[in-house]
């Protein structure tokens, strides 16, 4: 008997998405491939963790209705407006499990967040690429997304995009939602960065899933909070949508202590996330200032806690860059894994002001070496 035989055939072609973080396979080396709040998890962690280790003689509460009503409270909706889940990844499964059955098609922009091409193909949904418009920063092509919206049921947006760092403004997002909610087409947004980009209140679509029956917004507490062991998301969407994907939520989805922690996190700790995003604000710019010096990279971009930016170097993959930057103890991300031409593209994010100090540093160094054994290789022609 062959198993690949009776597997569902969407399966097979698909590969698992690869991510950043991976600094635990390096021990001793910073890890500015993720983008996680710089400040850690608040200081009263391990006392909420503690707290709510006595629930768990008991059943989850299977609605998570206190998370969802702090949520609310966040974001001025109505718990029904919210459903939680195990990190924003379960949501990002659990939306296509919903609303796109085979051969469904979706517009996905590229390069994003890998996770939501990957969801979509398991349900045998087909994706329609829209890709960025580098020259404009990476911003969302309106037109080519227009063109392709009669064929497709939902469009994907991740704000601000992953890997890019690109922040769209709330007013070009909300056009076309617009546009999608008049044609019958759902609204897929991500938010689950934009916590920590100084001044999202005002970038936030949150508050308007309240007129907009298409739209659904996902966030967690993994980037803002520091905290990706412990699984801890949310979408917010009209109430026909919420009520849709709760019919197919996998009971208990979020366990006693992720309850209490992120009901404890939202309601009482949202001046950690916000003093975080103050510091990378002012730190993005210093970074940005002197890694352009260096040279090393295309100019940086200026939107974000995060930088998307191509070697300069013709000769040099961002695979060279990752090589030459480990044994100074820094990781940044290869961002080839989203496919061509972005094999000459890394990723790094901002962290405090000490450790910015050491990756610029690596860059100086780095850049040196590269200068240095590219001079001695013309010495030797």
């Amino acid at each position: 008997m062959k198993i690949q035989d009776l597997v569902k055939k969407e399966l097979l072609p698909i590969k698992r998405p690869v991510h950043g973080g991976q600094g635990w396979k390096f021990p001793g080396v910073e890890d500015f491939s993720h983008n996680l709040n710089p400040y850690g998890p608040p200081a009263e962690l391990p006392r909420l963790v503690t707290e709510a280790m006595e629930q768990l003689v008991h059943y989850p509460d299977d609605t998570a209705a206190e998370f969802r009503e702090a949520v609310a409270k966040l974001h001025n909706v109505q718990a029904q407006n919210v459903i939680a889940g195990a990190g924003s990844a379960e949501l990002i499964r659990l939306y296509p499990e919903v609303f796109l059955s085979r051969k469904a098609r979706v517009i996905i922009p590229r390069p994003t967040f890998s996770e939501y091409s990957h969801a979509c193909r398991m349900q045998g949904a087909n994706i329609m690429d829209a890709p960025l418009i580098e020259g404009e920063g990476f911003r969302l092509d309106l037109n080519a997304i227009r063109e392709k919206l009669p064929l497709a049921r939902a469009l994907y947006i991740c704000n601000p995009n992953n890997p890019t760092g690109t922040v769209e403004p709330k007013r070009r997002i909300m056009e076309l939602v617009d546009e999608c909610e008049a044609a019958g087409k759902l609204v897929f947004l991500d938010e689950t960065l934009l916590d920590l980009v100084d001044g999202h209140d005002s970038l936030s679509c949150m508050s308007e899933v309240r007129g907009h029956s298409n739209l659904f917004i996902i966030s967690s507490l993994t980037k803002s909070f520091a905290i990706p062991g412990l699984r801890v998301g949310y979408g917010v969407g009209s109430e026909e949508v919420v009520s849709m994907m709760d019919r197919a939520r996998l009971s208990w989805n979020m366990g006693a202590i992720e309850q209490y922690v992120g009901t404890r996190l939202v309601s009482d700790h949202q001046d950690h996330v916000r003093r975080a995003a103050e510091m990378m604000s002012s730190e993005r710019n210093r970074i940005k200032k002197a890694v352009d010096h260096i040279g090393l990279f295309s100019p940086l971009p200026d939107q974000c806690f995060f930088f998307f930016t191509r070697v300069n170097d013709p000769k040099l993959t961002a695979k060279d860059i990752v090589e030459h930057l480990l044994p100074r103890k820094v990781l940044v991300r290869d961002c080839s894994t989203f496919g061509r031409p972005f094999e000459k593209f890394v990723r790094f994010s901002v962290k405090t002001p000490e450790k910015n100090d050491l990756l610029i540093s690596a860059m100086e160094e780095t850049a040196r070496e590269i200068r240095s054994t590219a001079f001695g290789a013309r010495m030797h022609v």
